[in-house]
């Protein structure tokens, strides 16, 4: 808050929403995670998750708008891998 114009800033709401659904991505992708270990089958679950996913996000935003978030995943992910140092094995 700023003193000399008593103002204060109130969050946008954009910035809540973003704040809302990276929770629910992170503890949706843990919920997977451990039940993938638990089942000793990633690759099913990830097929399922996948499936769900693709289903209703190109029902709520189309095809194409699916497809483009699926290949945005992919590729922030191979920038991230890219972007580790790999000597460290933390």
């Amino acid at each position: 808050m700023n003193n000399s114009n008593k103002i204060i800033n109130f969050p946008k709401k954009i910035d809540i929403k973003k704040k809302k659904y990276a929770v629910i991505r992170d503890e949706v992708e843990g919920i997977l995670y451990r039940y993938a270990c638990d089942e000793k089958d990633l690759w099913a679950v990830a097929m399922a998750a996948g499936r769900f996913s693709s289903i209703f996000l190109s029902k709520i935003e189309g095809e194409q708008t699916a497809i483009d978030f699926f290949k945005n995943c992919i590729n922030t992910q191979k920038n991230f891998e890219k972007s580790r140092d790999s000597s460290n094995i933390t």
